[in-house]
């Protein structure tokens, strides 16, 4: 049976996604950790699952169906963080309408569906800019350099986005518009 890797994530605006992508850039010239350029910049919000080729419709139905009861959210990004000793990443606060969004995917689509329950820890929005390939020694000297750093941005979300990995890299495999807009939002 062909099967694929997707995740579903956020997608930041381009501006972000160019400051993030810069910040991956230099944590790999810097630090030797090149893997997190191997996805564009996003919050995570189901981890990679395999699934099986023939029945990608099906994904994509459920996550329209989805979609079309969620509501667009805000992304609010706050300074640097870690989960040691491999990563380093950009907090995102994890407000209400972010948790919410992510557990009504996990409830709405993820169970119905029998995706394998890939989350190991609890749900933690961010946007990591190393990891997996940055070593230990590295790490320190890399969270040395950002912990006292400052980074803040903030952006609205309208799509959830299913990423493939190509068997190189990860790419936007569909973008699904988070249609749930109260009559009062412009």
């Amino acid at each position: 049976m062909n099967r694929r890797h997707y995740f579903m994530a956020l997608l930041p605006n381009a501006d972000i996604q160019a400051e993030v992508t810069r910040l991956k850039q230099y944590c790999c010239d810097c630090y030797q950790s090149q893997a997190a350029l191997r996805s564009p910049p996003h919050v995570t919000l189901y981890p990679p699952f395999w699934w099986p080729d023939a029945a990608v419709a099906d994904l994509e139905q459920a996550l329209d169906t989805f979609c079309h009861q969620a509501a667009p959210v805000e992304l609010i990004l706050d300074g640097f963080a870690a989960f040691v000793p491999r990563v380093i990443y950009i907090h995102v606060a994890p407000t209400p309408a972010l948790k919410t969004l992510q557990a009504q995917l996990v409830k709405d689509v993820a169970k119905p569906l029998n995706l394998p329950p890939t989350q190991r820890h609890p749900f933690t929005p961010h946007m990591t800019i190393a990891f997996r390939d940055l070593t230990k020694e590295n790490f320190r000297h890399a969270w040395g350099d950002f912990q006292e750093q400052s980074f803040a941005a903030r952006c609205w979300i309208s799509h959830l986005t299913l990423l493939v990995h190509n068997g190189r890299r990860w790419q936007i495999y569909r973008e699904f518009l988070l249609r749930n807009l109260a009559p009062d939002d412009p």
